[in-house]
């Protein structure tokens, strides 16, 4: 599809403009002397910015869907699938293609007895990406618990509603112990996951992706340079134990605050 390609080369060709773009001013800029390259360091800037904007609206669409997929599926994929069911995971249906740009691979999978499901994807970017994560998704659609070993996980930015763990090298089975003791700690602050099933997965997957694309666009320019930030600076949110990070108690209680009822 068109815009699946679209959505694949245009961080390519946008990165490589703005770096043509700092090094060759144009012309008419030249009585500007040094102050040129100021100038296209800016319109540079406000071009990265957009191109961040345009491909997390891309990649976080207003209504995403997911369609059965017949399509082999990646070997680490595999793999990663039997992690989950070894750990008592069962899977929530076929494997689904992802309707984003670019279209991702997925399989969902869910725990018969914790609030957990499990997703493993490919992703459609270049290169792809292959990965995974524990979600849990609070009561009240106020957000959810995401877990993983993938510091890309806390780039963009999230509100009150969003916590996450990013334990880098974790192996899946430490990953899934220690997103269950997350869920115990916030029940213990008055933070509830809701069950969930195989035949609710699509529903609730869809629904949260739903809900990071709100919060991003709320405010998609600053939260654009937040995610360039923090992909430039290596600073990944949610870094380490959920209860042990820095003002994570605050997050809870204003979260507690704004739910009317509490």
């Amino acid at each position: 599809m068109m815009k699946d390609l679209v959505a694949k080369v245009m961080p390519i060709v946008m990165g490589a403009l703005i770096g043509w773009m700092l090094y060759h001013p144009p012309a008419f800029l030249a009585p500007l002397g040094v102050l040129r390259y100021v100038v296209m360091a800016l319109a540079g800037a406000v071009l990265l910015i957009g191109t961040v904007v345009m491909s997390v609206a891309a990649a976080l669409p207003r209504e995403a869907t997911l369609t059965p997929t017949m399509a082999a599926i990646d070997p680490s994929m595999r793999a990663l699938v039997g992690g989950y069911v070894a750990l008592g995971f069962q899977p929530a249906g076929p494997a689904y293609t992802v309707g984003v740009a670019p279209a991702a691979t997925m399989v969902g999978l869910v725990h018969p007895t914790e609030p957990v499901f499990g997703t493993v994807f490919r992703t459609g970017t270049i290169p792809p990406v292959v990965a995974s994560d524990f979600v849990s998704l609070l009561e009240g659609e106020r957000g959810g618990l995401t877990t993983s070993a993938n510091p890309r996980g806390g780039t963009l930015p999230g509100d009150d509603g969003s916590f996450r763990q990013c334990l880098v090298g974790a192996r899946l089975q430490e990953l899934f112990a220690a997103h269950r003791e997350a869920v115990a700690w916030l029940r213990t602050r008055g933070v509830r996951c809701h069950t969930i099933s195989a035949a609710s997965f699509p529903a609730d997957f869809t629904r949260a992706l739903g809900r990071q694309r709100a919060v991003f666009m709320s405010n998609p320019i600053g939260n654009a340079v937040r995610a360039i930030w923090r992909t430039a600076s290596k600073r990944t949110v949610g870094r380490g134990m959920l209860s042990e990070q820095p003002g994570i108690e605050a997050q809870v209680r204003r979260l507690l605050r704004s739910d009317p009822r509490t």
